[in-house]
């Protein structure tokens, strides 16, 4: 884990100098040896709006493909919901069954001002109801006026283009203080065509016919649904000192998009149904704003003689809608819809009971709310009439938990870490409904079930830091922790393939049938890393950790009956079996030294690699990142700063049978990179993937964007979703 002490640029900045420097103030958990990995993040904004692809230099970190700005994080095999995620201390839900609106699609890169990321083992006051780490994004904390001024006022601007794909933006920030009153406003807006590959990619037919293109001509090398429309991030902060020791802070949140393409899905999110004067098609009428996000966070911390008290409560409302975007052939529309309300909140108080013992206690909770329902359309025949189709109907995932924990520093070379954890989590839904007869059967084996479920979690870490000297130190670590099914894992009840293909959250272009029956998740994690430099820590650095995680009731997957073939699309029911991941993260920086009026340079690298079984079955786990490395020499000059990267990956060949997952060859890429700062102005150009290199990406899923979607061979198994072509990336950003 990073070494919070450390003055030497980490390894994350070396690959990655684009990054605007800025002051990171995440949280610290009263100076704790045992915090994530922080890294600065206002922003790769030349390179991304996508808030889940900040974590990229991060070793064992990657991102699933998804929507232009909707990637979901994977740490070390585990992705989704087996990592915590918290939005400004929120933990916030997605509502869709193919995940199309994660937590980090809410907050846009620009308003962000640090991310801290729990990689494996997270202390129990961090990490509950996940087993793959924590991640936590914060925006700016609340700026006060000195004593000696009347009103402190700051603020930037920002604009950004991305020739690939015609990516465009722009987002202001501006904030107003008194001595005790503080007001912010964060806005941003971004949209982009589909992108292009550097080559040629789709199997030939007449699949690939474009109804009515949405923004461009889709060709051979267009990766279409990767294009979207009026992504909008608003946050209002108001903050008030009550004293030098008590802070009162509320944010008012809200997200929107008009539509956003999802490649690897049989859907889109859209928020209006052109009529493409087809009389026989019913067209739905929405009667409010669909794919909108808003949230209240109500944040308290205060200082005592005794210690640091801290209370939160937030509420997530969010509307959500999907169907075809018409440049889908097919010319078909299926609405579908999904509400959801989350209320949340926490109560923790630090306590420091000696000298060498800090005690971290609280409880927090997570009430959530799911209607997914798809309306009835009038097609000429019975397939989507004359019911609604309710997927999820009145569902419930409600969670309670308490932790304690004991940081003790023995002496200036051990420090140890010790938290136990439990909660109660609870699900529920209500009776099923299909459109018409048809779905009866399975309606009705559904509905004689008792649906309610309850859970236990026990969890457990323990933590050791050594440090022999002032140039190395060593972690390890064990912990147990649990996660219980999400409610699209155990409720979707339906085995028709059309239905069954709308429930997939992992891009493999299967249709998956939830198991109520599914038993939480249990992993066991076994830890060690170690850190060494320099004593200056300015020359040169190693980092590396191994770890070995054992899961219990690892929710995978089993094939239909019926279903045999190994080159066609599947329809799966989620079960438990017994895995093992592990792997290793390794980093390293060496400074090779300065030239006088030419400048300082310096190397690094990012290695990660990662193996995940399925102990039960024999298979591999899906969407395992195979042997992948950065590598990236640096120069600096006075405010200008080049960096030429190289991105090597291996062949992804440990495959999950089962989900007939595609293998993708290796590839290498290089990216060039400059960033020029000048008073106030900064400006970042980069030449992503500079010699046009085409390549699949390992985690991208099935290509799924074209085609007749609602049936497992209306579209052609086996293509991977590609990456980008070269692109010309520029970012201007102002700030006063």
């Amino acid at each position: 884990m990073a070494d919070t002490t450390s003055t030497q640029e980490p390894v994350d900045k070396l690959l990655y100098p684009v990054l605007p420097l800025i002051e990171v103030s995440a949280d610290r958990i009263e100076d704790s040896a045992f915090t994530g990995e922080d890294i600065a993040s206002r922003s790769l904004r030349s390179h991304t709006n996508d808030t889940a692809r900040l974590l990229e230099h991060i070793p064992g970190v990657n991102t699933y493909g998804a929507g232009g700005i909707s990637s979901l994080p994977t740490m070390r095999g585990f992705a989704d919901d087996r990592i915590r995620t918290q939005v400004n201390g929120m933990d916030l839900m997605s509502a869709c069954p193919n995940h199309m609106n994660p937590a980090l699609s809410f907050v846009d890169p620009s308003s962000i001002e640090s991310i801290q990321v729990y990689a494996g083992i997270t202390p129990v006051s961090v990490g509950g109801d996940s087993i793959g780490g924590t991640i936590q994004v914060n925006s700016a904390k609340p700026k006060f006026a000195k004593e000696d001024q009347a009103l402190l006022t700051t603020g930037s601007i920002g604009t950004f283009y991305r020739s690939n794909g015609a990516a465009r933006g722009g987002n202001v920030a501006l904030s107003v203080a008194s001595q005790n009153l503080s007001l912010a406003y964060t806005d941003s807006y971004s949209q982009a065509n589909n992108y292009r590959a550097a080559g040629d990619f789709k199997k030939p037919g007449l699949w690939t016919r474009q109804i009515s293109p949405l923004t461009d001509r889709i060709t051979d090398k267009t990766v279409a649904g990767t294009a979207y429309r009026g992504s909008r991030h608003r946050e209002l902060g108001i903050a008030l000192k009550l004293s030098e020791q008590h802070l009162l802070e509320l944010k008012l949140g809200e997200q929107s998009i008009d539509w956003e393409g999802f490649p690897n899905q049989r859907m889109d999110m859209v928020s209006s149904y052109p009529d493409l004067d087809n009389p026989g098609m019913q067209i739905l009428n929405l009667k409010k704003p669909a794919n909108v996000n808003r949230t209240i966070n109500l944040h308290y911390t205060g200082q005592f003689d005794w210690g640091e008290l801290e209370a939160r409560y937030f509420r997530q409302k969010l509307d959500h809608s999907m169907d075809m975007l018409q440049s889908r052939s097919g010319g078909m529309y299926m609405p579908m819809l999904s509400e959801a309300t989350t209320h949340g909140g926490l109560l923790k108080a630090t306590v420091p009971i000696s000298d060498q013992h800090l005690v971290r206690v609280g409880a927090d909770f997570q009430y959530y709310r799911l209607d997914d329902w798809w309306p009835s359309i009038n097609d000429g025949g019975i397939s989507m009439c004359c019911n609604d189709f309710w997927n999820i109907r009145d569902g419930k995932r409600d969670r309670i938990g308490i932790f304690s924990e004991l940081e003790t520093q023995w002496n200036n070379k051990w420090t140890t870490l010790l938290g136990l954890r439990t909660d109660r989590v609870t699900s529920n839904t209500g009776r099923a409904q299909g459109y018409s007869n048809t779905y009866g059967s399975d309606a009705n084996t559904f509905n004689s079930l008792d649906h309610s479920r309850e859970d236990y979690h026990y969890d457990l870490t323990a933590l050791t830091r050594f440090k022999p000297a002032e140039t190395q130190h060593y972690e390890f670590g064990f912990a147990r922790k649990t996660r219980s099914p999400n409610l699209y894992e155990r409720y979707p009840w339906s085995r028709n393939a059309m239905a069954a293909l709308m429930n997939n959250f992992v891009g493999d272009g299967n249709g998956y049938i939830g198991n109520p029956d599914l038993k939480p998740e249990v992993a066991y994690t076994l830890s060690a890393s170690g850190d060494w430099h320099d004593i200056a820590k300015e020359k040169w650095q190693v980092k590396a950790t191994g770890y070995l995680t054992y899961v219990e009731n690892y929710i995978d997957a089993a094939r239909l009956p019926g279903y045999h073939r190994n080159d066609q699309y599947m329809l799966l029911q989620y079960t438990n079996a017994d895995a093992r991941l592990y792997g290793i993260d390794a980093s390293a920086s060496y400074k090779l030294g300065h030239i006088a009026n030419i400048g300082s340079f310096t190397v690094s690298s990012m290695v990660s690699y990662v193996r995940g079984e399925n102990r039960t079955t024999g298979d591999n786990l899906y969407h395992m990142m195979p042997l992948n490395g950065k590598f990236a020499l640096e120069h600096q000059l006075g405010n200008w700063t080049n960096t030429l990267e190289m991105h090597r990956v291996t062949e992804k060949d440990n495959i999950s049978q089962v989900r007939n997952e595609v293998s993708t060859p290796a590839y290498t890429l290089f990216n060039l990179r400059s960033k020029l700062e000048w008073q106030r102005v900064r400006l970042d150009m980069e030449v992503e993937n500079l010699f046009n290199r085409f390549y699949y990406l390992p985690l991208g899923g099935a290509y799924l964007a074209q085609g007749y979607a609602m049936t497992t061979g209306g579209i052609p198994w086996g293509m991977t979703v590609p990456g980008r072509g070269r692109s010309i990336n520029i970012a201007l950003t102002y700030t006063f």
